[in-house]
């Protein structure tokens, strides 16, 4: 996407140390792009891809996989270790092309060769990113594009019957963005599918264009690459600082199956990256995941830090300078934080959060992190981490009175749900006669209860621990709120 910037980006790229035993991704499987104002030119090219191998960053060289679902499939010539010597429990560090207010976020995705043929035909497995924890996320997403067969925008539809276009970049990139069969020849000429998981964009419009970064564990997404060598890496779970290489670094363990159930690898084979979010950004574009390649970490067990964090969603970005990390909200309106305590990647069993803002009067946060947007101004949110007072994040936000169309009337709504966290039952606080929809955090329903009262047990106790999303709907008027099983 990003056609500002990448001629100094190269040269910082170019300038780092590059350390010859370093292993990197040797072998090109795969490379299905979505459409995109790349594809059929340079970076998007079958030997854009190719040009990856054997390299972490430098010589220029990247690969763009274009809108959502767009893929690269790599190997390497020995399995990757899940090795716990490695720094931080991290496996590897794959090289993107973000600056500043420009992630364009990737999902990865591993696997090992079981049945030992060399191929990447057995089973993948999705690393779990701090977003695949947030409610927003949508998994088993598909997306079909058409093929306009002219130069125009690339019309697509999901499963979920959405539908958008891809945007015909004509003014910079005038061939046509649908990939064509002359460098795509799998790919079928009147329309195909791709499929995977949807985060919520991260997109912004302010007086620029803003792709604010995700927390962790997305490729493409961390801006800062560092002069060191590219078998040390960035420690994901300190969210703004670098103490490594950069990139975006990655850990076997982080692996879930298609049901969102941790798996243990001992080693992989094969990596999987592709586009993350279904988004057009104006003037620069659709987002668009870039590579530029991959790196094995090589295990150290005297390089430690800490592996707690909390992961949030965010209100949107203000989009002015994305080098400050603000966020808009509205006066008036609530906005519900969804944020988690994160340990190695793995929910912490302890997820009590301690709400609290710098001034009240602009903004309050209740102790479940519901902001209300009471005056206009600014101030900090901060949630801290009851069990860890170190652990903490804050949030500059920005109260606003414009309100844009779209954004739902407040919830009138005030429900409680209690315990929480519960090892058995809760009740719903705050309804009388309520409709209660319980999903897991894949999205699927798993318990409805009709006509509730109010004061009824709602009864939990086959349910798995972990984290669910608690939908009560009474006249008309919905709220969600997020339960944790113990």
């Amino acid at each position: 996407m990003k056609v500002l910037q990448i001629a100094i980006i190269f040269f910082l790229l170019t300038h780092v140390c590059i350390n010859a035993q370093v292993r990197y991704a040797t072998k090109l499987f795969d490379f299905t792009p979505a459409p995109g104002q790349f594809i059929n030119t340079s970076p998007g090219l079958p030997e854009n891809a190719t040009g990856i191998l054997n390299q972490a960053a430098g010589a220029g060289k990247m690969v763009s996989l274009g809108f959502w679902g767009g893929s690269i499939t790599l190997g390497f010539d020995a399995p990757v270790i899940n090795d716990p010597d490695n720094p931080y429990g991290v496996d590897f560090t794959v090289f993107g092309n973000p600056f500043i207010g420009s992630s364009e976020p990737g999902i990865v995705q591993v696997m090992k060769d079981e049945n030992g043929n060399g191929l990447p035909d057995d089973t993948w497995y999705e690393l779990r990113g701090s977003d695949h924890f947030l409610s927003t996320t949508k998994f088993k997403h598909s997306i079909t594009y058409e093929n306009p067969n002219k130069l125009a925008d690339v019309p697509w539809y999901d499963n979920e019957g959405n539908s958008g276009v891809v945007v015909y970049m004509h003014a910079f990139h005038p061939q046509q963005h649908y990939p064509l069969s002359d460098n795509y020849p799998n790919i079928d000429q009147v329309s195909y599918t791709l499929n995977g998981t949807l985060l919520k964009s991260r997109t912004a419009q302010g007086t620029v264009w803003v792709n604010d970064e995700f927390d962790y564990g997305y490729v493409d997404n961390k801006t800062i690459v560092r002069s060191v060598s590219k078998d040390i890496p960035d420690n994901p779970y300190t969210l703004y600082e670098t103490e490594g290489c950069g990139g975006d670094a990655f850990d076997i363990d982080w692996a879930m199956d298609e049901d969102g159930n941790s798996v243990y690898l001992d080693q992989i084979d094969f990596v999987r990256i592709y586009t993350s979010v279904a988004q057009n950004a104006g003037v620069i574009g659709e987002v668009s995941t870039e590579v530029c390649g991959i790196a094995v970490v090589k295990p150290n067990a005297s390089i430690t830090g800490v592996t707690d964090v909390i992961v949030s969603n965010t209100p949107e970005n203000v989009g002015q300078q994305p080098v400050i990390r603000q966020y808009k909200w509205y006066k008036d309106y609530n906005y519900s934080f969804e944020s988690y305590v994160v340990s190695k990647g793995h929910l912490n069993d302890n997820q009590n959060l301690i709400w609290s803002s710098e001034n009240s009067a602009i903004a309050s946060v209740s102790s479940s992190g519901v902001m209300t947007g009471n005056a206009v101004g600014e101030t900090t949110i901060t949630c801290t981490w009851a069990n860890n007072a170190s652990i903490s994040r804050s949030f500059n936000i920005k109260i606003v009175d414009d309100v844009p169309t779209g954004i739902p009337v407040p919830d009138k709504l005030n429900v409680k749900v209690y315990p929480n966290p519960t090892a058995a039952n809760c009740r719903v606080q705050g309804v009388t006669n309520a409709e209660i929809y319980i999903y897991d955090i894949t999205g699927k329903l798993i318990k409805v209860v009709n006509a509730y009262n109010g004061t009824d047990l709602i009864h939990l106790n086959n349910l798995s621990a972990g984290i669910y999303i608690v939908k009560v709907s009474q006249d008309n008027v919905t709220q969600t709120v997020k339960l944790i099983k113990q």
